[in-house]
């Protein structure tokens, strides 16, 4: 439990907009992970298959652009 807060809080704030900040990890997990959906592996690639009409699509998308552009840090 205490790791999925940590990996939330740590997520929290480069991934998902200004709105999620003071929101609790049930609306997180409510919004965001308990989404019925689809997962597949097809070329090499992880495709997640959902209904464009949920209403947590954009958040979702946005969220996946602004972690596509975080930098990597090195270790040391």
């Amino acid at each position: 439990m205490l790791l999925a807060f940590n990996l939330h809080a740590a997520m929290e704030m480069p991934a998902l907009s200004k709105s999620w900040a003071c929101k609790r990890m049930k609306a997180g997990r409510f919004a965001l992970i308990n989404i019925p959906a689809r997962v597949l592996d097809h070329a090499r690639c992880v495709v997640i298959r959902l209904t464009r009409s949920h209403s947590s699509f954009g958040e979702i998308l946005d969220a996946r652009e602004r972690i596509a552009h975080l930098v990597p840090v090195g270790y040391g």
